[in-house]
This record gives structure tokens, C-alpha cells and sequence, in this order.
């Protein structure tokens, strides 16, 4: 995975942008934007519930939450069938889940298994802009895809904690 080195003054400014972009956005507008991605009422409330998370750091009050959910919604907004592909493994296993005797042993496997799989094709998918192709992927070529998105999604992840981090031990140094 490649590796992302940021320095603290690189690391303050991503958070102080962070932060700005947080302020300006309402819990209403996040939970606006959570609806209009497709996600039921009852979520986009759980999550709007995220948005009031807050941490001191140093002198500073970060809405944790908010740039947690902002920084989601944009990866979403980047990769919309991905995302679609992940919604649609979960409802499988949702549906599994309902049979009566063998749905509570299968979902977990059909949880893996539909979201990994709806997951690549979505993939796939939001690479060759929204064009299916007619051929089969070879096995080698969804490891790839796989691989991918967990770099994708994780470096999103990564980035932000370096950011943290960095403003951490700047508040600290």
C-alpha cells in the first residue's frame, strides 16, 4: 500500500480545512445529503447522531463526527455504483437473515460473500464510468479490483489519522 508521509504544518492545515468545511455544514445539510444518497430515514438519522461527536485537541474543539461523515459522504460521492454494490450485499444478507432455521447461519457467510462481490462489480463499474462490459473479469483482475478498493477506502482513513496525529503532536511538541 503506498504511503502517504504528511508534516505537521501539512497536517494542522488539513485539519483547520477540515474543520472549516465541518462549521459550515449543518447537521440538516448532512442529513440532506445522507438521504439523498439513497440511505433509509432511520440511518441517516443514526448517523446524523455522529455529527455531534466532538474532540478537544489541544486548544482546539474538532467536530470529529462531522468530518468523519463529510469525508464518508464524499468517497460515496466519488464511487456510487461501489457503494451501491456494498447497499446491496448488506440487503442480501439482510433478506438471508429473514429465512426462517438456516437465514441466521447463512447471512453472516452471505454478508461476506454479497458485499465483497456487489462490491467489486460496483467497482468495476465506476472504473469504466458506469459502461458494462461484456466480458468476465479473470479471477487475477478482481484481486486487483479488491485490493483497490480497500486501498481506496482505507487511504481516506489513513490520511485522516496521520492529520490527527500530526496536529496531536504538534499541540504536544
Amino acid at each position: 500500500m503506498q504511503r502517504s508521509n504528511i508534516t505537521r504544518a501539512h497536517a494542522s492545515l488539513e485539519m483547520a480545512l477540515w474543520q472549516v468545511e465541518a462549521d459550515t455544514v449543518t447537521s440538516s445539510d448532512l442529513y440532506a445529503r445522507l438521504r439523498s444518497v439513497g440511505l433509509a430515514p432511520e440511518i441517516a438519522i443514526r448517523l446524523k447522531e455522529l455529527a455531534a461527536v466532538t474532540k478537544k485537541i489541544g486548544d482546539k474543539l474538532v467536530s470529529l463526527g462531522k468530518i468523519i461523515l463529510i469525508k464518508l459522504m464524499n468517497f460515496i460521492e466519488q464511487h456510487p455504483n461501489l457503494a451501491a454494490g456494498v447497499a446491496l450485499g448488506a440487503a442480501l444478507s439482510l433478506l438471508t437473515a429473514s429465512i426462517p432455521i438456516l437465514g441466521p447461519i447463512l447471512a453472516p457467510v452471505v454478508a461476506v460473500v454479497g458485499i465483497a462481490v456487489f462490491a467489486i462489480v460496483g467497482h468495476h463499474l465506476d472504473k469504466n464510468d458506469g459502461q458494462q462490459t461484456q466480458q468476465i473479469p479473470e479471477a487475477m483482475e478482481l484481486a486487483q479490483d479488491a485490493v483497490e478498493i480497500a486501498r481506496i477506502f482505507f487511504q481516506l482513513f489513513i490520511d485522516t489519522i496521520q492529520a490527527i496525529a500530526g496536529e496531536l503532536s504538534d499541540q504536544r511538541g
